[in-house]
């Protein structure tokens, strides 16, 4: 092999890496740019609004794969049932195909762990005091399990919401089914890191 030869495989390897770094750049900021969205399509909205109710149907349906919620139930189904899983995986499988329609977060946050496990380089999780979360990650709290990353199964009570922006100190995150309705939070950091025990795990996407 010679030196132009050299030089070409070279200048292709860099052209698919930076097509690589730019697709998870771009998924992530049109997951955020979603969620931002939603989270303006909700405003003044809680989940017995008529409006709210046709978003919650979707939510359901392609976040969580329940097709039998439809416009004519979701009136009485919304109340009973937690959705904050269904619109986080709905926002993240319009990037990430790969993402578990998922009816609670511990599903899709127990196969984050076992793709880190296996090698995977995205939607992978970590526990929190091993990754600094970015714009369009996951953060998941626990909501009554008090166990570790490690020990999660898929029917325990946790929460997650996505990062939507990150600062010198704090982050921000928006979920559903905050209040009945879809908000944007603020998590402390220290060092980028988040270090309050009510989170225990991260998901980088």
């Amino acid at each position: 092999m010679n030196l132009t030869q050299k030089i070409i495989i070279f200048a292709i390897l860099i052209i698919i890496g930076l097509a690589i770094f730019y697709k998870i750049i771009m998924k992530k900021r049109f997951t955020v740019a979603k969620a931002r969205n939603e989270l303006e399509a909700w405003k003044n909205l809680n989940e017995q609004d008529s409006k709210a109710q046709e978003m919650l149907v979707e939510y359901w349906q392609d976040g969580a794969g329940w097709e039998w919620i439809t416009n004519k139930n979701i009136s009485d189904f919304a109340a009973k049932y937690a959705w904050s899983a269904a619109f986080v995986a709905f926002i993240m499988r319009l990037q990430y195909p790969e993402f578990p329609k998922s009816a609670t977060h511990a599903n899709y946050t127990v196969t984050a762990r076992e793709r880190a496990k296996e090698g995977k380089k995205t939607f992978i999780a970590f526990e929190p005091k091993n990754y600094k979360p970015k714009a369009g990650d996951i953060a998941v709290k626990r909501r009554g399990y008090t166990g570790t990353l490690e020990g999660l199964k898929t029917t325990d009570k946790t929460h997650g919401d996505i990062v939507s922006e990150v600062n010198n100190g704090y982050i921000t995150v928006i979920g559903g089914n905050v209040s009945n309705t879809v908000k944007e939070s603020i998590i402390p950091t220290e060092n980028g890191y988040i270090t309050n025990k009510k989170w225990f795990a991260i998901i980088k996407m």
